[in-house]
């Protein structure tokens, strides 16, 4: 007689001399790797590195039998962070309880933004000299170093402070400040800000420096070039198209659809935001090993960019700035 169906889609079943087995649930890497990516972000062997970079962190002495090993825990959270599911569908996939999901998944997320510094650093040196030249071969735009975007990562309305957490587009989020090179990498992050606060307000208290470009919510100063506003010759246009050129590899957007624990689509987070915090760091670290690994990206459906927000000031050093690189290079 033919085997009973599946009880889900992860319930895989196999003939072992006339036997019919169920693999066991948590084993994920039984699947391939282009499956793997899709559902968890990451292929096989770079599940077990990572792992194992994580195994001081969490793997725990005990006697019980029920430790949960750390490729475990790992995928479990690499799933939830992936597909934006809740923690009972991650427990009811992996046969574990939503408290146990629960549990790991902090501890996964605090592990993996404990790599911060070996995965996300700001270029120095002749790095500089190297993303200067990639941003000018892309788009002709001399001297930059870095693109700063912020965005806002939606959460549940918090018991605390409830009130600065609302952002101007109604809903409570968490503002987040990221700086990209031009391969898309991050190259810093700010991740502690409630959704009332302006861009360029998180900017000016990230204590940053040198040749980055913004869209039009940031301040215009010497070292933070926006967009002009009122294009009144060929220069400006062509000084703003090479600006919106660069701005295109900015990140934060596609990290929200690629991690789609941060996409609204799916809901909001249910978490504090310093969870929140936790989890935003732990997949910018992991963005960042996916673009090391030049890794494919997922299918991300189009979006309209953000309208950002107008700055209120201008940098009158920032205009002068502007107006000498479009006149000398435009």
């Amino acid at each position: 007689s033919l085997p009973r169906q599946p009880a889900c889609e992860y319930d895989v079943y196999l003939y072992v001399k006339g036997r019919l087995l169920l693999i066991d649930p948590n084993d994920v890497l039984r699947f391939g790797d282009t499956t793997l990516i899709s559902r968890y972000r990451l292929p096989r062997a770079m599940i077990l590195g990572l792992a194992e970079e994580l195994r001081p962190f969490l793997e725990r002495p005990t006697r019980r039998h029920g430790a949960l090993p750390v490729v475990v825990q790992l995928t479990n959270a690499l799933r939830l962070f992936a597909k934006g599911d809740f923690q009972s569908e991650v427990a009811d996939i992996g046969k574990l309880s939503q408290p146990a999901v629960s549990r790991y998944l902090t501890e996964v997320a605090k592990a993996i933004g404990g790599l911060a510094r070996r995965y996300i650093k700001f270029p120095t040196g002749d790095e500089l000299n190297i993303i200067k030249e990639a941003f000018y071969e892309h788009a002709r735009m001399p001297g930059v170093i870095g693109l700063v975007d912020g965005s806002l990562f939606p959460i549940k309305a918090p018991k605390e402070d409830e009130a600065t957490y609302v952002c101007r587009k109604g809903y409570h989020a968490i503002n987040i400040q990221a700086i990209g090179d031009h391969n898309m990498l991050i190259r810093h992050l700010v991740a502690k800000w409630p959704g009332s606060s302006h861009d360029a307000f998180v900017f000016n208290t990230s204590g940053l420096s040198g040749w980055l470009l913004g869209d039009s919510g940031y301040l215009l100063k010497p070292f933070l070039l926006t967009p002009v506003a009122n294009e009144r010759t060929p220069q400006d246009m062509r000084y703003n198209q090479a600006h919106k050129k660069c701005r295109a590899r900015v990140e934060l957007k596609g990290l929200c659809m690629v991690w789609r624990c941060h996409d609204m689509s799916g809901g909001y987070l249910q978490y504090t935001p310093e969870k929140v915090v936790l989890f935003i760091k732990a997949t910018a670290v992991l963005h960042n090993i996916c673009r090391l690994a030049n890794l494919p990206d997922p299918d991300i459906p189009d979006q309209d960019m953000e309208h950002p927000e107008e700055a209120q000031d201008v940098h009158y050093n920032g205009i002068n700035t502007r107006i000498r690189l479009i006149l000398d290079f435009f």
